[in-house]
């Protein structure tokens, strides 16, 4: 049978300390060459209007005895919000989406669940900042500087609160009703001090941590306001040039190989675009968050080796970033959620005889 988890089936069932666990093992493995991804893909119509493209979105991976496929299907847009340009989205109207998982069994090709992403897609992303809180932040840090109060904002409070002592969280984004409903949310549901500011700059006031989860494009965080000891995380936007300069130790968790019949071929940005007519848009995906200089970027690989190539001093500006291993994400924990569903009996059951054919594909 082929089960099918909603976002609601899967609401209780994620727990943010077990999703960074699962990508720690994930990445570990990945970085012994346990596990396969490609490069995230995302396939860009012309333009539809002004400032608007439809978006097929692909990710895909092994990690483990799962494979996965992440489908999004997306009409991205450029909006210009208190005037800055931030990135928006809808499937077939505003405020509503879609994103699908498959789950396969490796071993024999079954397809085991097709799973809502938008839960997990902001949870997995969350654990990610905070295992590069685990190998790369002061171990005394209790203090988060957060840019954005949406979904994502919420996964990386409730992902680094499971990682360390969160003492304070310091939140904006632009709308004041959304910051302040978020900080109120936020200390109720993790007993935290959650403080909505009313600039900015105002998240950097003694953080140990600075983490954008902005829908912007563009630099979001800048160097003029970083201070000895920080670590970075940013999923939205980027680092502007100073920021990128003052960043003395950056780890990224993996990068996909090149296709086997082309080696040559090996990317380093988030994701390939193929945009019909040339020309990708600019608020289609972010290529890179950081333009840190490759002396002092580490693979996981390498740190896992070599610690030393990590933080070394409390007064180190330090940096942490997924890298463009969507898929072995996806396999990973849509694994983790699959088995948590099978044990408490959550989802509906689809018979798996419905995806099959008799013709030879």
């Amino acid at each position: 049978m082929t089960l099918l988890l909603t976002n609601d089936d899967l609401a209780s069932l994620i727990s943010p300390a077990e999703f960074v666990d699962r990508l720690d093992r994930a990445y570990r493995d990945y970085a012994v060459s346990s596990g396969i991804c490609a490069p995230r893909i995302d396939v860009q119509s012309a333009a539809l209007g002004p400032d608007k493209n439809y978006q097929l979105g692909l990710a895909v991976g092994m990690s483990g005895s799962y494979a996965a496929l992440r489908v999004k299907s997306d009409v991205v847009m450029r909006r210009i919000v208190g005037g800055v340009a931030r990135k928006d989205k809808y499937c077939t109207e505003p405020g509503k989406y879609l994103g699908l998982i498959l789950l396969f069994e490796a071993a024999t090709g079954a397809l085991l669940a097709i799973l809502h992403d938008g839960l997990l897609q902001k949870m997995r992303v969350g654990a990610d900042s905070a295992l590069g809180v685990r190998y790369m932040a002061r171990r005394d840090c209790g203090v988060l500087g957060l840019l954005g109060s949406g979904g994502m904002a919420r996964a990386h409070v409730a992902a680094v609160a499971s990682e360390c002592v969160l003492q304070r969280v310091q939140v904006f984004s632009p709308n004041p009703e959304n910051r302040e409903a978020f900080a109120r949310e936020m200390a109720e549901l993790h007993g935290l001090d959650v403080v909505a500011v009313d600039a900015p700059e105002k998240i950097y006031n003694d953080a140990d941590i600075v983490s954008s989860c902005a829908s912007a494009i563009g630099p979001v965080i800048f160097g003029r306001f970083l201070k000895p000891g920080l670590h970075i995380t940013c999923i939205g936007g980027m680092l502007d040039d100073e920021a990128s300069d003052r960043v003395d130790a950056a780890l990224r968790f993996g990068l996909a190989p090149a296709p086997a019949e082309a080696p040559e071929l090996r990317l380093e940005a988030e994701c390939m675009t193929f945009a019909e007519g040339g020309g990708k848009a600019a608020h289609g995906g972010t290529a890179r968050y950081a333009n840190i200089p490759s002396s002092r970027r580490v693979e996981f690989s390498e740190l896992l080796t070599d610690p030393s190539r990590g933080r070394t001093d409390d007064r180190q500006i330090t940096f942490s970033e997924r890298g463009n291993i969507h898929g072995l994400q996806f396999a990973a924990v849509a694994g983790l959620l699959y088995e948590r569903a099978r044990a408490a009996n959550v989802g509906q059951e689809l018979a798996a005889d419905q995806f099959l054919q008799s013709i030879r594909n």
